[in-house]
């Protein structure tokens, strides 16, 4: 099946940040889609961002054009977002793939699961402070991935999920980057923290999909 991007599947069309711009869809070895929470951490139906204790939901129960009641500006509502659904998809998926058999994958996506956590509660607690709506459901595209994910098996599975961790964190790293430059100084410094974080990950990752050539 295809490798569904992360980055190729949201709506950015909003974001002006220079490396917010949609890369195209990468073709993958028959495995499945990132996901962070059962739904990025879940599956199955809509999947509100907004439930369980993962969860980015935001304080309002929709998205949409906040930026007449937000404390920041379009662009660092749109990166907010954006991190909040990829956010949650490293959740999820990871999740998924602490089920391998391959303990090297697994171990990867256990760190990605708590270290993502971590940041999803920072982040939620920032656009709180900002009074910006983080979304509440996945892009319908996304949402099948992550259920195809979730049947996928075996060393297809562990291909396909190490691949979708390292193009995923590569623009992610983009994404943060353009965070960085965010006038807000606490959207700027959550860009900057964070930005390390997934740098590691994406270097683990590279590792690891070495050693499976």
């Amino acid at each position: 099946m295809k490798t569904l991007n992360l980055f190729g599947i949201l709506v950015i069309g909003a974001c002006t940040f220079q490396a917010c711009s949609s890369p195209e869809n990468r073709a993958g070895a028959g495995d499945s889609a990132v996901a962070d929470s059962g739904a990025t951490d879940t599956a199955g139906g809509a999947v509100p961002l907004g439930s369980g204790p993962d969860s980015l939901g935001g304080s309002a129960g929709k998205t949409g054009d906040d930026t007449h009641m937000s404390k920041v500006d379009g662009d660092e509502s749109a990166f907010l977002k954006q991190a909040a659904i990829g956010g949650m998809m490293e959740v999820d998926a990871g999740k998924i793939a602490m089920k391998s058999s391959n303990a090297q994958v697994k171990a990867f996506a256990s760190q990605m699961v708590a270290d993502h956590i971590k940041a999803n509660n920072e982040l939620k607690a920032l656009a709180e402070k900002k009074k910006i709506l983080l979304p509440m459901e996945y892009p319908s595209e996304l949402k099948a991935h992550l259920d195809a994910m979730k049947n996928m098996k075996g060393a297809d599975f562990d291909k396909h999920y190490i691949e979708m961790m390292v193009t995923d964190h590569d623009k992610t790293i983009a994404l943060f980057k353009s965070g960085s430059e965010a006038a807000d100084k606490e959207v700027k410094d959550f860009a900057n923290k964070t930005i390390p974080v997934i740098t590691g990950h994406f270097e683990k990752a590279k590792s690891i999909q070495a050693g499976m050539k």
